[in-house]
């Protein structure tokens, strides 16, 4: 599956001498952030459904082609319960569609020519407050500072050592709210 959008927003990178990059993207109801990574191969995506506990990578070959595969195995369960998708064997939810979705709302600039920080337009309600239970951002940490090890346990137990080694590798934090998602206004 071609997901053309990337081969322009990647020209804005290489423009604005970015290796990365970060946005929203919403399908239904439900926002994603959105970590796009050009500085490895192959290149990787990674989603994280805004306000839950859902996550995953995908991997983009050469020519801006992805196979619809979630990574881990356990997120296509996790996108199902997030979308509200209730199986069906008449009618499977099939990935395919979502990233065909998804291939129409790649935007084609970077917002910003530093690396990504955390997006205004839409994330959980943050608070310091009782327990941080609910995603709400990535957070690249870029070469200022490092992921942590409590960082990197919490993600590990959200989303599995799968995400968690790969937030290790990538210096990614998981950021977490107290309050589920506001709606995407």
């Amino acid at each position: 599956m071609q997901l053309s959008g990337l081969k322009e927003l990647h020209k804005d990178m290489r423009r604005n001498g970015v290796t990365r990059t970060q946005f929203q993207y919403r399908h239904n109801q439900v926002a994603f952030d959105v970590l796009f990574f050009t500085d490895g191969s192959p290149y990787k995506l990674l989603f994280g459904a805004i306000g839950e506990k859902c996550c995953f990578v995908v991997n983009v070959k050469p020519g801006y082609s992805i196979d619809p595969f979630l990574q881990p195995k356990s997120a296509y369960n996790d996108l199902c319960r997030v979308l509200g998708i209730e199986y069906d064997p008449k009618n499977p939810f099939s990935t395919a569609k979502f990233f065909r979705h998804f291939a129409e709302a790649v935007p084609h600039t970077i917002t910003t020519t530093k690396e990504p920080k955390t997006p205004l337009n839409i994330q959980a309600n943050l608070s310091d407050e009782g327990d941080k239970i609910f995603f709400s951002h990535w957070r690249n940490n870029g070469d200022s500072s490092h992921v942590t090890g409590a960082n990197l346990e919490k993600t590990q137990k959200a989303f599995g050592s799968e995400i968690a080694n790969f937030c290790h590798e990538r210096n990614i934090s998981s950021c977490w709210t107290v309050t589920e998602k506001r709606k995407p206004e």
